[in-house]
């Protein structure tokens, strides 16, 4: 970052100039600002896409979880005989699959009242505002006299 300039340094500075230093101060101060509301902008945004893909990766690993189950059910109800089980085993993966259907509901649930949550709470994704660009004061002169 660049250092301030100290006017006091410069002997009886038209006041013009001093004006125009403080706008150009006010408007860098106004910038920096900006730009760190936009960097946090930038990191919330970024925090809800990680949790979103952790949340997908979470549900996928489920959903593989829950195919080799009733892949494995399918096999021992129409598999060849020498691969079905007896039927108090048969009932254990039913219980299985019972209880891993009852945790997805249960963290679909949760994936979803976090959803709502995020929809309807007001400090989550404030709108941000357009940008405004500063115009330079009209005591400054413009273009290239050189």
């Amino acid at each position: 970052m660049s250092q301030r300039l100290d006017l006091s340094q410069f002997p009886d500075p038209p006041p013009e100039v001093v004006k125009a230093f403080a706008d150009q101060q006010a408007a860098l101060e106004a910038a920096r600002s900006e730009a760190l509301v936009e960097r946090a902008a930038r990191r919330h945004e970024q925090a809800v896409v990680a949790e979103k893909d952790a949340f997908i990766t979470e549900l996928k690993v489920l959903i593989e979880k829950l195919e080799s189950q009733v892949q494995d059910y399918r096999r021992t109800k129409f598999g060849p005989k020498s691969e079905k089980r007896d039927s108090a085993q048969l009932e254990l993966g039913l219980e299985d699959l019972e209880t891993a259907i009852a945790e997805t509901q249960a963290q679909i649930a949760t994936v979803e009242a976090k959803i709502a949550a995020r929809a309807t709470d007001p400090e989550a994704a404030p709108a941000r505002a357009p940008r405004k660009s500063c115009a330079l004061p009209d005591s400054l002169a413009r273009g290239w006299n050189g």
